[in-house]
């Protein structure tokens, strides 16, 4: 497997890929109800900007389930995959290098940056919606390495935190959220070795990413009451 150093001079050509415009598929705002008393599943998906896999899974799996499933769900982006980072010393520059070129690091990074942004600047309540809708747009775009910031004003992010997305990608800190997310998936146990890992409720194994790969909602369903479960549960199980 061939690897690229992360470099602005360097480029990748866009990837023609016929997508799920999610932003006009997804609702407005995810419910503000208690869910205190639902079950909820908690998603990690760890996955890279440039990989097929992980548009071909957020397109198809992920993004038309989301909707009915929303509620029971609560999900974690981890963009980074099967890279690497590494720095000279503490205060010296991250140097990234990712699998699909530096185009996915810089791509990686700016989902980073605008996961980060909508948690320090949205609403609590619509962080989660917010996220998807961002992550959705930029793996169904042409080119999801330079789709954050079209992506952010098409989904109605705020003046605010569109500029700390923009001003994340421009900076160190961009970087530093990054490598935050190699540790992460460097940590993982047993390791990764397929993008994207769907680790479901902590645990990360080849049961739940199997099922999850091959068909999302069907896991989800699995894990709800029969009296929680939407009409989707009954067409997928």
């Amino acid at each position: 497997m061939r690897y690229y150093l992360f470099d602005s001079r360097a480029c990748l050509a866009a990837v023609v890929f016929v997508a799920l415009v999610c932003h006009s598929n997804l609702s407005d705002a995810q419910s503000v109800d208690d869910r205190s008393d639902r079950t909820i599943v908690n998603v990690d998906v760890y996955y890279e900007s440039l990989c097929s896999d992980s548009m071909r899974w957020t397109v198809n799996q992920f993004l038309p389930s989301y909707p009915e499933l929303k509620n029971n769900l609560d999900v974690t982006f981890i963009p980074y995959g099967k890279a690497t980072h590494a720095r000279e010393n503490e205060t010296g520059p991250w140097q990234f290098l990712c699998q699909h070129g530096p185009a996915e690091c810089r791509g990686n990074k700016a989902q980073a940056c605008a996961i980060h942004a909508i948690r320090t600047s949205e609403a609590a309540q619509d962080h989660q919606q917010l996220t998807v809708k961002l992550v959705g747009c930029a793996m169904s775009a042409r080119n999801p390495s330079i789709a954050v910031p079209q992506c952010a004003q098409e989904n109605g992010l705020k003046e605010e935190t569109r500029k700390l997305i923009d001003d994340c990608i421009a900076s160190p800190f961009g970087d530093d959220l990054l490598a935050a997310n190699g540790d992460k998936t460097h940590n993982l146990q047993p390791p990764l070795k397929f993008v994207p890992t769907i680790v479901l409720n902590k645990v990360h194994s080849k049961e739940n990413q199997d099922a999850a790969i091959n068909n999302f909602p069907k896991l989800i369903c699995q894990h709800l009451t029969k009296q929680e479960k939407p009409d989707l549960c009954s067409s997928v199980e």
